[in-house]
């Protein structure tokens, strides 16, 4: 007589048909979770690292620079037998701080003004210094416009959509020939955003996010894959919400 009676599924039934052992499921699991922690941390580690290696980088170059122009009478380590991390870019600061306040004066401002009139002299030196001059005081003008806003166009055709900043709004000759309300937007590209496109388009043709100048940088630079959202951590075993709780705590992934 036939047996009718239903066999539920086994779970450690795999597809080939082969039974595993609930000590080989338990084993594969853990190490799936061991694998998921380990490049979790390889993606929390790569940033801080980077970080430190970087303003290392930086901090090594401002003191060899500084300490280059600085004689060794009057180097703090020249006294102390040792060197100090960061002391050159403590005084390169403490320079530019004292700049500042003599080029606020009178006396300043008219010495300024005679090493101008010198360089305007200099064939090569002159239409340099002044390029530079005219930037830095036309970024400076700017601050509070310049890469503040965070838009969407469609570039390079229409369908496709960019990510852009607003610069400032457009101005000089090409303002006259291309009339009012127009707007400067950079467009850079991908991964490196320190080049790319500068167009000029009218306020209407771009969308305006409510995204901060950092965010969209991330987003540029990570080719999209990190957003303007803050509130999780990328987790290599598919996503961990720094937020969850006990009760929605998400469970450790298993084959």
């Amino acid at each position: 007589m036939k047996d009718d009676t239903k066999v539920d599924a086994d779970p450690s039934l795999s597809k080939s048909g082969f039974f595993y052992k609930p000590d080989d499921v338990s084993k594969f699991s853990l190490l799936k979770w061991l694998r998921n922690r380990f490049f979790t941390g390889v993606v929390v580690a790569i940033p801080i690292v980077t970080t430190l290696l970087v303003v290392s980088w930086v901090v090594q170059k401002v003191d060899n620079n500084v300490f280059k122009i600085i004689p060794d009478s009057l180097n703090p380590e020249t006294y102390l037998g040792f060197a100090i991390p960061g002391l050159g870019l403590i005084i390169s600061i403490i320079l530019l701080f004292l700049l500042g306040i003599i080029a606020s004066n009178f006396i300043g401002k008219s010495l300024i003004r005679s090493g101008e009139s010198l360089l305007d002299r200099v064939p090569v030196v002159s239409p340099v210094y002044n390029a530079l001059k005219q930037i830095v005081q036309t970024v400076a003008a700017q601050k509070d416009r310049a890469f503040r806003d965070v838009c969407l166009l469609e570039y390079p055709r229409k369908g496709v959509w960019a990510l852009g900043f607003v610069t400032a709004d457009l101005g000089g000759e090409a303002k006259r020939e291309l009339g009012d309300n127009m707007v400067c937007v950079f467009v850079p590209t991908t991964p490196n955003p320190t080049s790319g496109f500068l167009l000029f388009l009218q306020k209407g043709d771009i969308k305006i996010l409510d995204m901060t100048p950092e965010e969209g940088a991330k987003m540029i630079i990570s080719g999209g894959m990190v957003s303007s959202r803050p509130d999780s951590v990328l987790d290599a075993g598919g996503g961990v919400d720094m937020n969850e709780t006990e009760e929605n705590k998400t469970p450790i992934p298993s084959l």
